[in-house]
């Protein structure tokens, strides 16, 4: 006799009464089956979810994250923290496993999540035990790969070198570079050699988050500390970094009143959380990176000196891409056959985009070639004239002349000098307009063409007074 037989009563009462979510989607991300609890969870109908995709309930913010996706793309099980429509009071865990047929293709992917209830009263017990709360954002941030890193040009190939040659000796580190060189693939170069490669790497951008919450997410904070904080406290990303390694990137933007508590850790090894009165002693290696000049900060006084010579122990420099040519073949190709991978494609480029590619010098770095060649895959490669600034050779990347990125965004010439503001604002909003109207609305394919994340792309939308929904046909 079988199990379930004929009769599908057994599933019917796991959906209708299983306390969290399950979701269940087919190979293109489209939504197959929900429970109850998904229903309950999301304040939408079965109707409302059921034929929607999981990256439009990413995009319209009813999930911050979707591990639903982050599986269907990697084709590996993955577990992730996600926010109920952004509400930070309102966070569950969700694990996805990938189903897959006889002869390996992929077919369908399953989330499960457990209720909001057991979620909060998990992440408190997480909280107290920080050894698993590593483990634990170790798996969803899947950082126990050693990174991918392309280095033939002669100076790129000594940079990571010497990072593998201090990559065992056990302290700080600070890495120079313009922005999308590659300065965290380096930091993860270093951490994957390191005696802590076992550990978590923790990834923070010191220019994302707000002033106002920078030292509360860095340190935690103790319950009750303040209007609105987790009854249970907070566990900052310093404990969380504890054995591992924290990487501070954009370290130069990190303002004067947390200079102090840096240089503190840094001398001490201990850190107090807001509103603690007691310090903890924490073993954690500091990786930081810059794009700007610490020593004219601290000569201009933005930047504590004792701070700067406490990072600047061992200093590396990520060359920008147009002074290693010789990396922009490998990366094409590693970005070609990336993207190829992931959007199921089999694009080449032509000789004359290729052409254009190694004429170009690259001021956005490897962050941009890397948005181009998905732009071009994404686009089956008819973006051609509106993704690459095409170059009129005179001699030398550094003093190619270009022509402009988006055409019809850069055409406007100013008679008259205008305010620095104004410019940026008009050219910002021209800029995501053209990549609206490319991508009909689709917040999904914005990211991926910017290399922004989406919750930073709805409030950059807000911010210039476009709304998605407007370019959706």
């Amino acid at each position: 006799m079988e199990l379930f037989g004929n009769d599908l009563q057994y599933f019917k009462d796991i959906l209708e009464n299983y306390e969290g979510s399950i979701l269940i989607i087919d190979n293109i991300g489209k939504i197959l089956l929900c429970s109850r609890g998904t229903c309950k969870l999301t304040g939408l109908s079965r109707d409302e979810i059921v034929g929607t995709t999981a990256y439009e309930m990413l995009d319209r913010g009813v999930f911050s994250e979707s591990s639903l996706v982050r599986c269907l793309e990697s084709k590996k099980p993955q577990m992730t923290y996600l926010l109920i429509n952004h509400d930070p009071n309102r966070g569950i865990y969700a694990y996805s496993t990938p189903i897959f047929d006889e002869s390996g293709e992929l077919v369908r992917v399953i989330a499960f999540s457990q209720s909001e209830s057991f979620s909060s009263e998990y992440s408190s017990y997480m909280e107290e035990n920080s050894k698993y709360m590593r483990k634990l954002l170790d798996t969803i941030i899947n950082t126990r790969n050693e990174p991918t890193h392309i280095a033939v040009n002669p100076e790129s190939k000594n940079t990571f070198d010497f990072a593998r040659q201090i990559s065992q000796i056990d302290t700080h580190v600070i890495i120079y570079g313009e922005s999308g060189t590659g300065k965290e693939v380096l930091a993860k170069y270093i951490h994957a050699n390191s005696t802590r490669s076992n550990e978590i790497f923790v990834p923070v951008n010191c220019a994302t988050i707000p002033e106002s919450l920078m030292e509360s997410e860095i340190f935690g904070y103790e319950k009750g500390s303040f209007t609105g904080a987790n009854k249970n406290g907070k566990i900052g990303l310093f404990e969380l970094a504890n054995h591992g390694t924290l990487f501070l990137d954009e370290i130069g933007e990190l303002s004067p009143q947390l200079q102090p508590k840096l240089l503190r850790f840094l001398e001490t090894g201990e850190i107090r959380k807001v509103g603690g009165k007691e310090t903890k002693q924490l073993n954690v290696r500091i990786i930081a990176a810059t794009n700007r000049n610490l020593m004219d900060m601290v000569k201009n006084g933005t930047f504590r000196e004792d701070l700067y010579y406490r990072l600047n122990i061992l200093p590396l420099t990520m060359p920008p891409l147009r002074q290693r040519p010789e990396d922009i073949d490998p990366l094409v190709d590693f970005f070609l056959r990336k993207y190829n991978k992931k959007y199921n494609k089999n694009i080449h480029l032509t000789p004359e985009y290729m052409n254009a590619i190694k004429a170009y010098s690259w001021p956005g770095n490897v962050r941009e070639l890397k948005n181009v060649i998905q732009r071009y895959v994404i686009t089956d490669g008819s973006a051609l004239h509106n993704t690459i600034q095409i170059i009129q050779p005179t001699g030398s990347h550094e003093t190619a002349r270009q022509t402009p990125l988006f055409e019809n965004t850069f055409a406007q010439h100013y008679d008259e000098p205008v305010a620095y503001k104004e410019f940026k604002q008009k050219y910002e909003t021209e800029y995501f307009k053209n990549i609206l109207e490319q991508t009909k609305g689709n917040v999904s394919k914005v990211s991926a063409i910017t290399g922004l994340h989406i919750s930073g792309i709805y409030k950059k939308l807000e911010k210039l007074g476009l709304n998605p929904k407007d370019y959706q046909k």
